[in-house]
């Protein structure tokens, strides 16, 4: 079939081209239809418990997401502070540009207004010594102590924000309120205010997610169009190769848009990636190209000739990659799984228009004219020699190279069994980033500031049930987990909002009348709503469903995964026939924490069900092409020993596994899998077909095709390293792993393939 195809490119290639733009044109059209997207639950399928119960309260109430000013001045106490804050509140509630964004703010003068009458009209010392006075009141000291700092010069404003509103109205809100809080701390020199929170942190990740494909997408161009001059020497043997990349990634973002993915953190290293891994199609098609123009072909049956002999190849490492990128589909996570849809589209895009449009373009380029003379450099002399060595030292060391191998790859084993996982913003953000640094301070003033919260459907003013939610409540504050850590610092719903206010003692050995002492507390809801509409329509935003709301001081997304298991293990034991704190029968426990909950659960199980299906489809494919089955385990041996050596690496270094870095397993099956089959191929071809010595096949094997494995592996970690520049942590972190691994694959295959291919043929001939 390719064979067909390539006859027809030959025969039509104005055609080709005129099909390619037109696909182009339209795929243009597809890639502007692309969004971003930084919402951290877009990682978790949207049947996930934790993003059902979030995106339920966000129907509800449209308040589950919050942004926070940190305030910081000397004595945030003293009169003169406190008229500054309530000028700030004011502000907030009033600004008509962030009508219908901000639901409420809390801040701790919220607790004060109400007690000092005509605060206006006293000198700061008397307003001071009245804020002295309230403030060590039990009652409104518990209330403030999270939004104060114990020595007065850090406050915390709490915006609760309208997330009803559509993503784009969020962004610019939140760009309005970064502008009123710069404006304020200009206007005021004793205070000085800071943004953070999660729609400040998400709108930093989208500036930085630009940056980084405005710096990292043209150092791969460079890295690519300098490594193609080099191998050419050449202009047009360097535009028309990028020609096909450019073409294949434009495509790639095309089906993006069609297919309405939204452009997340992770796909920043896309492109790149997929340059980095394409080019290696041009290059062997260029190569062969120019071989047989030296052998006096024309430039159309040198296209031909071409396609016919290192097609079938490149269309093997095509598979493979495909493969390794198809394999991201059993993750459980979104991002994930579109990942490696489009990763595998855009390889095919780029094969496809190596094997069709680039020997059109040659043969319309070329025609009538006479062969280039191709000349061998004295680096690739260097590089002969070098694989020489190689070649020696396999025969001379064979079972030494198995056995340290084999002993590195056991060490590398049992040390993963250190790995950890991890899922947080800051493993994108780096840490001079203002939302960053601004949500440091905040955890260093007052501990963490998230909130988990439970769903509860049923009667809500039946006292029995009532008693229910304010047990759950004290229950996982005095948990021995919770008490060990004190991660969990207090509670809200209406229970306890009822219990501090009700005179009957709602427990189940002293109950009155259930129907009486309902109509009782149902009243007492209704008249709440109406002294505190907007924090009581928060806990009880339907007359059936109520809100349970736990803060959580999590400084790290393994203190959030902590608190997190400590409520939802409370739920499953308070859950009852008229009482139900369930979603489809799992916990109805949400939030930001319960969400990097679910992805750092869901890290190990993707990461190990795509790497395991990778190497079972790459094992398939190799012995179905080596008509092999033992040929096919030796195939996966240089990508199996890599991933060892990785988790290894892994743990060396001190990293931990995230939803970048678990993507590198399977990717480098696909990429390092290239490595494997030319080997192969090529010492099948001699041992069996030419009937050499295993020691002359692995002689010629390693000298022929050992230069173009470097130079493949070389321009692949070339752009990975490219990819090690952004300004994520994780990004450059995946950037530099893929490159070590691809790195560790190389070595595998040119020190320990041949060494088993070896011992493999020897054994076959005794």
């Amino acid at each position: 079939m390719l064979n067909k195809i390539t006859e027809s490119s030959r025969e039509n290639p104005k055609l080709v081209i005129i099909i390619v733009s037109l696909i182009t044109v339209f795929m243009v059209f597809g890639a502007s239809q692309v969004s971003m997207s930084s919402e951290l639950e877009k990682f978790l399928p949207q049947d996930y418990t934790s993003v059902k119960v979030t995106h339920k309260l966000e129907n509800n109430i449209g308040g589950t997401t919050r942004e926070r000013i940190l305030v910081e001045g000397k004595n945030l106490t003293s009169g003169q502070s406190f008229r500054t804050l309530v000028d700030l509140k004011l502000g907030l509630e009033n600004n008509p540009h962030l009508q219908n964004y901000i639901i409420q703010v809390q801040c701790y003068p919220n607790y004060l207004l109400s007690e000092i009458d005509n605060y206006e009209n006293l000198s700061n010392t008397e307003l001071e010594s009245l804020i002295q006075e309230f403030l060590s009141q039990p009652e409104i000291k518990n209330q403030t102590d999270s939004l104060l700092s114990d020595n007065e010069n850090a406050t915390l404003f709490e915006i609760i924000i309208n997330t009803q509103l559509s993503r784009s109205e969020l962004n610019e809100k939140t760009e309005l309120l970064h502008e009123y809080t710069q404006s304020f701390d200009e206007n005021h020199d004793e205070v000085k205010l800071g943004n953070t929170g999660t729609l400040s942190t998400e709108l930093e990740t989208q500036e930085i997610m630009n940056r980084d494909n405005k710096i990292l997408i043209p150092a791969a161009i460079i890295v690519i169009i300098l490594i193609l001059y080099l191998v050419f020497r050449r202009i047009s043997d360097t535009s028309l190769p990028f020609l096909v990349l450019g073409l294949g990634a434009i495509w790639m973002i095309g089906l993006m848009g069609f297919l309405s993915i939204p452009f997340t953190m992770i796909y920043v290293a896309l492109v790149p990636v997929i340059l980095g891994i394409g080019i290696d199609y041009t290059i062997h098609m260029l190569n062969r190209y120019y071989e047989e123009r030296g052998n006096n072909l024309s430039a159309g049956d040198a296209t031909t000739r071409s396609v016919k002999t290192v097609g079938t190849a490149i269309s093997l490492t095509a598979i493979t990659t495909i493969i390794g990128f198809s394999s991201f589909g059993v993750s459980d996570m979104p991002p994930v799984r579109d990942f490696g849809l489009l990763a595998a589209a855009g390889v095919f895009f780029i094969f496809a228009l190596a094997t069709t449009l680039l020997p059109s373009l040659l043969s319309l380029r070329d025609q009538g004219k006479k062969s280039r003379e191709q000349g061998e450099s004295k680096s690739g002399d260097k590089i002969g020699a070098a694989l020489s060595k190689i070649e020696l030292g396999t025969f001379k060391h064979q079972k030494p190279v198995l056995l340290i191998a084999a002993v590195i790859s056991i060490i590398c084993i049992i040390s993963s069994t250190g790995l950890t996982t991890t899922m947080s913003f800051n493993t994108f953000m780096p840490q001079n980033v203002s939302s960053i640094k601004n949500s440091q301070k905040v955890t260093n003033y007052f501990g963490g500031q998230d909130t988990i919260f439970v769903l509860v459907e049923g009667d809500i003013p039946h006292p029995l049930n009532i008693y229910q939610m304010y047990s759950l409540e004290n229950s996982i504050i005095s948990d021995s987990r919770n008490s060990q850590t004190e991660l969990i610092t207090g509670s809200q719903s209406i229970a306890s909002f009822i219990w501090s206010r009700a005179s009957e003692n709602f427990s189940t050995e002293n109950m009155p009348d259930f129907e009486e002492l309902r109509e009782k507390i149902s009243l007492m809801i209704e008249n709440l709503k109406k002294e505190y509409p907007t924090r009581i329509n928060r806990l009880v935003p339907e007359e059936n469903k109520a809100i349970i709301y736990f803060y959580a001081k999590a400084e790290t997304d393994k203190d959030m995964k902590k608190a997190t298991e400590i409520i939802r293990s409370n739920v499953e034991n308070y859950s009852n026939s008229s009482l139900d704190m369930t979603l489809e029968g799992e916990p109805a426990v949400g939030g930001s924490p319960a969400i990097i909950s679910d992805i750092m659960d869901s890290i190990i199980p993707s990461m190990r069900n795509s790497v395991l299906l990778a190497i079972l489809l790459v094992g398939i494919v190799l012995a179905l092409v080596f008509r092999s089955t033992i040929i096919g385990i030796i195939g996966t041996l240089p990508v199996s020993l890599a991933l060892f050596w990785e988790f290894g690496a892994l743990v060396g270094m001190g990293w931990s596994l995230d939803v970048m870095n678990m993507m590198v397993s399977a990717l480098a099956i696909g990429i390092g899998v290239d490595f494997t089959i030319h080997i192969t191929h090529r010492f099948q071809e001699e041992w069996r077909e030419n009937e050499k010595t295993p020691e002359e096949s692995i002689s010629i094997t390693i000298q022929s095709v050992g230069r173009a494995i470097l130079a493949a592996a070389g321009t692949t970690i070339g752009v990975f390293l490219v990819i090690s520049l952004s300004r994520m942590p994780a990004i450059a972190r995946f950037g530099q792993l893929s490159a070590m691994v691809i790195l560790f694959t190389l070595i595998s295959a040119l020190l320990v393939l041949p060494s088993a291919l070896l011992a493999y043929a020897k054994w076959k001939e005794e």
